[in-house]
């Protein structure tokens, strides 16, 4: 055996170029990632609103006899409601709370995306028509809103299944269908039918509703082509406000 064989031959093989930068281009893709995610985990550069659940379906009549459904609602920002017309010493009523953030609302610069409110009772079988219209009437007396607001009822049992089922609200009824408990809920909905926020308390908090939906509108307005990725991390690694 030559001398140049026998060095080859003990000589550790040395592996090709293209793999070294094969591995750099790996470690360095690595570090990045690893930098991304500790900066959204840390300084959470992009706030949003969690993405709760879906938002039942529905198909109800408003105060004008008019159809609505869930559909309806697409494309815009919704706050639902949930009372009846005979809530008064047995319940909170909720109503008053959702007239002020319509004023709230009203007085807000014009925002991109269209936000509308909607009141569903949850006793149809008295909450009809005419009585139903009747409870309606003064919340909606300020014609110059520009804010939709529908008061909402329909078949009861499918009522039943769409607010206690879909919106999660407890609600019970006696044995002659009287309300004897509806816990107090308020629930915001994106322009997806997804529910965004859940606002469990007797007194609506106006400003935090008015944050939650400015949260939607920035997310709605900068969520387009590459910016879509950041808000995609920023709900992978929960930068909840």
């Amino acid at each position: 055996m030559t001398t140049d064989s026998f060095t080859q031959a003990i000589e550790p093989s040395r592996p090709p170029r293209q793999t070294n930068w094969v591995l750099v281009s790996l470690y360095g893709f690595a570090l990045i990632w690893v930098a991304i995610v500790l900066a959204f985990s840390i300084f959470q550069p992009i706030k949003v609103l969690p993405r709760v659940s879906l938002a039942p379906g529905f198909v109800f009549t408003n105060q004008d006899g008019d159809r609505r459904t869930s559909e309806d609602y697409r494309g815009k920002l919704a706050v639902y409601s949930f009372t009846y017309a005979d809530c008064k010493d047995r319940c909170i009523q909720t109503t008053p709370q959702m007239q002020s953030l319509r004023n709230a609302l009203d007085l807000a610069p014009a925002m991109a995306v269209g936000v509308t409110l909607a009141t569903i009772t949850v006793n149809p079988e008295k909450d009809m028509n005419e009585s139903w219209s009747q409870f309606a009437a003064p919340y909606l007396v300020n014609s110059k809103s520009k804010i939709p607001w529908d008061f909402l009822t329909g078949d009861p049992t499918r009522t039943r299944y769409i607010v206690g089922g879909g919106f999660s609200v407890f609600y019970q009824k006696d044995a002659a269908e009287v309300v004897s408990k509806l816990d107090p809920r308020f629930v915001l909905v994106d322009g997806w039918g997804i529910i965004r926020a859940e606002y469990r308390s007797e007194l609506l908090d106006v400003s935090l509703v008015m944050r939650d939906i400015a949260y939607l509108e920035e997310e709605i307005r900068n969520s387009k082509g590459v910016a879509r990725f950041a808000y995609e991390a920023a709900h992978l690694f929960r930068c909840y406000p």
